[in-house]
Formats: structure tokens, C-alpha cells, sequence
């Protein structure tokens, strides 16, 4: 089986696991929106659980995971399996108590301004509950690292649909039969982010058993661990200073009116559908080749997996986002219209939703130049473009605030400061790992948006004509289904013939999944 094979087939059943929850994360933020609506309580959940999550994606899958991994694969490279396990326990015993006491100090600090504001702050002790679940999310990224370099992919995504179905089921069966208002009903959702967190941690962990991982095994390498620590620190600030960033958004969004968070939160989350349904999935099964090519010194490998994991990015989320552009309006109806979350609250989500779809394609790619940054040990510069984008993302949020322009102003200076942030990480790829580059990306790059403008054609006109036809014969939620599938389905077929016939590179990965499904009606595309 060649290296080609084996990654389509392990981004394959990453994105197949990661389809399941994802779904099941939708089914989560629908259920969350139609109990709270647009109201304070449901804004005030956002920013609860934002807390823990930015401490996760900056020690779990920020600072850390950006640090270990290329040790952990160099180790793995030149003394074994077991070896880079051994480590592995070495690093747990140093960290694990820092995050522990992180947990127990932002419990503490969340509960004393909970005291000092005299509970008129309704985020406070939810922030509280939530705040056990970091050290728990941040082990299980560790584990999840070791078990991908091990090869065994899809654990993380199914210990992440395990944490929706556990927030639905506390939030859905106990808070709406156990609690007497809104905020118990938060209460029994940050309760089941946790009994989810520990799930999270136990998945993964059970790959590595079948690994041959033990935690008895401890393979002390201060040589390695001084390596991993001088990576940790401008890994750390740097993935501190884009979740500040994100904060920062959220924060403003917050307090510019009750509705205006969650109508930011409710755009984010049908962004990061496609993103960590397929993007995610192509730079999990990316960054272990780019780790162990690089500890390998193999350069042309790192230039191929490299080309071919920035090509699917952008395959994917541009046409993605042409997509989510054009349908924007009844997507956001389809999806998020009920109960308490009205058509008054959908209108305004899909001008964020468009927004926040012209960054989403440079949002996917600075997860791959990110990751190679890692590799070649230049985790200084993840750490300079993160400030970038920082700046320029409060300088443009307090100029929109101050010019009235509410949430909207603050999605757009969402949009530049990502776009901003790649371009300044592609800048320092190419000043200090050339190699990365060797493969040219400027024709796959137009063949992708010359498709994705036919995509949203296609899909806006052929929406537009069915929507009016089926209007009187089919109640509203069916004639969205109905109209949006056809349509969006006739605009991603035409996009999909497009690459194809272009030549795209990686035109065999399309083809091979279009003919799982055309076997069922005896047919195959030919090679």
C-alpha cells in the first residue's frame, strides 16, 4: 500500500468519525439554541465553556501537542514505539500537575468574582463548573498525539461525539425534566461537558493500550524534555495569544447586545462544520508524515505531504465557503430556526455566517503552515503571527464597535486578522523551511475557485427556482431540504467534474469516494 493510500484511507475513516460528531455537535448547538434562544443565559454557557476550551487548545492542542509530537516522533525514529510511550509518561508526571492546579485557580478565581459581583454575573459560576474539564481535555490531546503517530486515527473524533451526545442527553432528558429555569438547565450542560471530558480522556487512552502503552513505563530524557520545553514556550504564547484573540471577539460580541454572541457563536459553529469534518481530518493524518519525514530528513517527502495536505484544504473550504456564501440564509433557517431562535435571529446569523466564510479557507491552511512551522522547530514564529493577528484583530473590532457596526464589524475584523495571520506564517515558511514549498500552488489554486464561483451559481440560482416551485405543495422545512440538497447537490457534482477534468492532483481521493457510491448503482469512473 503506497503512503498516498494510506493517508486517503486514514483521512477517510478520520472524516467518517468526525462526520458522526459533528452531526451530533449540530444536534448539541440546535437543542442549546432552541432552549435558550438568543437570551443572556445561552450567551453566558458560550463564554462559560470558552474558558476551559481556550486553556485546551492551548496547553492540549496548542503548546503541547505542537511541542511533543516531533519529539515523541524523533524518539519513535530512533529508539522505538515503546521509547517515545516511556516519554510520553515522563512528560504527563511534569505537566500534569500545572494543569491541575490551572483548573483548581480558575475554579477559585471564577468563584470569588461570582462573590464580589453578588451573583449578578450568570457566567461566573457556570465557568467554574466547566473549569475541571481543561486538565481532563488537555491529557486526552496528549494521548490522542502519541495513538496518531502510532497510526491509529478516528479515536479523538469518536471520544468528541461521545462529549455532544453526553451535553445532549444532560441538557436535553435531566435539564429539561429536572430544572426549574434556564440556568439549571446550563448547570446540567456544563455537568455534561464533564462526565464528556472524561470520556474524551478514556478513548484515546484505550488506543494506546492497544498500542503496548503502559503507564508503568517511564523513559527519563532530559535531553529530549529540553528540547520539548524550548518549543513549549513560543508554542504556548503563540496558540495563548490566537485564543485570547478568540476570546477578545467573543468578549466584545458579548457585550455589544444578549443576542450578539450567540449569533457570533451560532456563524462559528456552521463554519466549523466542513473545517473539522474534512480540514481537521486532512491535517491529523498530515502533521505525524510531516513530523516523521522532517525527523527522518527525508525532503522530498516533506514537500509531497506538505503540496498534497494544502491542495485538500483547499479543494475542500473554498468550495465550502463559496457554498455556504450562497446558501447562507435558508441554511442557518434549515438548521438553527426553532423554538425560542427565530427568523428575525437566523437573518441576522447569515450575514455573520457569509463573513465568516471568506476566512474560513485561510483558517483551514494556517492549520497545515502551522503544523509545519512545528516540525521545523520555527514555533517562534507561530507565536509572531499570532500577535499580528491580535492586533489587528482588537484594532478593527474597537473600530467597529465605535462606528456602530455591532457583531458585524467584529466578523470582518475576524476575517482580516486570519487572513492576515496565514500570510504572515506563509511568509516565515518560506523564510526559514523553503522545503516545504517546493510543490507550486497557484494552479490548483485557480482551478479551485474558478469551480467554487460555478458551485455558488448553481447552487443560489438552482435554490432560488426550486424554493418558488415547491412553495404551497410542501411545508417550509421540507421545501429547504429539498430545494438546498438538489441544488447544493447539482453545484458540488459540476464542482467535483470541474477538478476532474482539470486535473486536479488530487482528482484519484475524489474519485475514489465517488465510486464507494456509485457501486451501489453497478458503475465506476474509470482511472
Amino acid at each position: 500500500m503506497t503512503e498516498q493510500t494510506r493517508q486517503y484511507q486514514a483521512m477517510a475513516k478520520t472524516a467518517s468519525w468526525t462526520m458522526v460528531s459533528r452531526v451530533l455537535g449540530l444536534f448539541r448547538d440546535q437543542l442549546t439554541a432552541a432552549v435558550f434562544g438568543a437570551s443572556a443565559i445561552g450567551s453566558a454557557f458560550v463564554i462559560a465553556f470558552q474558558i476551559p476550551n481556550l486553556f485546551r487548545r492551548l496547553l492540549g492542542e496548542g503548546a503541547l501537542t505542537a511541542a511533543v509530537v516531533p519529539v515523541l516522533a524523533d524518539k519513535s525514529v530512533r529508539d522505538g514505539k515503546l521509547a517515545s510511550f516511556g516519554f510520553l509518561n515522563f512528560v504527563l508526571r511534569k505537566v500534569l500537575p500545572w494543569m491541575v492546579g490551572l483548573a483548581l485557580l480558575g475554579v477559585g478565581t471564577a468563584l470569588a468574582y461570582d462573590f464580589a459581583s453578588a451573583g449578578r454575573s450568570q457566567a461566573a459560576p457556570l465557568t467554574a463548573l466547566c473549569m475541571p474539564y481543561m486538565p481532563l481535555i488537555c491529557v486526552a490531546a496528549l494521548f490522542t498525539s502519541a495513538v496518531n503517530l502510532s497510526g491509529r486515527f478516528g479515536l479523538a473524533e469518536i471520544a468528541s461525539g461521545v462529549l455532544n451526545l453526553c451535553m445532549i442527553v444532560a441538557l436535553g432528558v435531566f435539564g429539561e425534566n429536572f430544572a426549574s429555569d434556564d440556568m439549571g438547565k446550563a448547570v446540567w450542560l456544563c455537568l455534561g461537558a464533564l462526565v464528556g471530558g472524561v470520556f474524551q480522556l478514556l478513548i484515546p487512552l484505550w488506543g494506546l493500550r492497544q498500542e503496548g502503552w503502559r503507564p508503568g513505563q517511564l523513559h527519563v530524557d532530559e535531553a529530549a524534555w529540553k528540547t520539548m520545553s524550548l518549543a513549549f514556550l513560543p508554542a504556548a504564547l503563540g496558540a495563548g495569544v490566537q485564543q485570547v484573540n478568540v476570546l477578545i471577539s467573543r468578549g466584545i460580541a458579548y457585550n455589544v447586545s444578549d443576542a450578539g454572541l450567540m449569533y457570533y457563536y451560532v456563524a462559528n459553529r456552521i463554519v466549523e462544520l466542513p473545517i473539522g469534518l474534512f480540514s481537521a481530518s486532512v491535517a491529523v493524518v498530515i502533521f505525524p508524515a510531516l513530523a516523521t519525514a522532517f525527523a527522518a530528513r527525508d525532503v522530498p517527502s516533506l514537500a509531497r505531504n506538505y503540496g498534497r495536505g494544502m491542495r485538500l484544504v483547499l479543494a475542500i473550504n473554498v468550495g465550502a465557503a463559496f457554498g455556504l456564501a450562497a446558501l447562507a440564509v435558508p441554511i442557518v433557517q434549515l438548521l438553527f430556526q426553532y423554538g425560542r431562535f427565530n427568523e428575525t435571529n437566523s437573518k441576522a446569523t447569515a450575514t455573520l455566517l457569509v463573513l465568516f466564510a471568506i476566512a474560513m479557507p485561510f483558517y483551514a491552511m494556517i492549520s497545515i503552515v502551522t503544523r509545519a512551522l512545528n516540525v521545523a522547530g520555527r514555533t517562534k514564529a507561530t507565536f509572531i503571527a499570532a500577535i499580528h493577528a491580535l492586533v489587528v484583530n482588537a484594532v478593527g473590532s474597537l473600530i467597529a464597535v465605535g462606528m456602530g457596526q455591532g457583531v458585524e464589524g467584529l466578523a470582518w475584523a475576524n476575517a482580516a486578522s486570519t487572513i492576515w495571520q496565514y500570510l504572515v506564517l506563509r511568509h516565515h515558511l518560506k523564510k526559514h523551511a523553503p522545503e516545504f514549498l517546493a510543490e507550486s500552488l497557484s494552479r490548483p489554486a485557480a482551478q479551485v475557485i474558478l469551480g467554487s464561483v460555478m458551485l455558488a451559481v448553481i447552487s443560489f440560482q438552482g435554490f432560488t427556482f426550486l424554493r418558488d416551485v415547491f412553495s404551497g405543495h410542501l411545508n417550509e422545512k421540507l421545501n429547504l431540504v429539498l430545494s438546498m440538497g438538489i441544488a447544493g447537490g447539482a453545484g458540488m457534482a459540476v464542482y467535483a467534474v470541474f477538478l476532474d477534468r482539470m486535473g486536479y492532483p488530487e482528482r484519484d481521493l475524489l474519485r475514489g469516494y465517488a465510486n464507494k457510491v456509485l457501486r451501489l448503482f453497478g458503475l465506476q469512473l474509470r482511472a
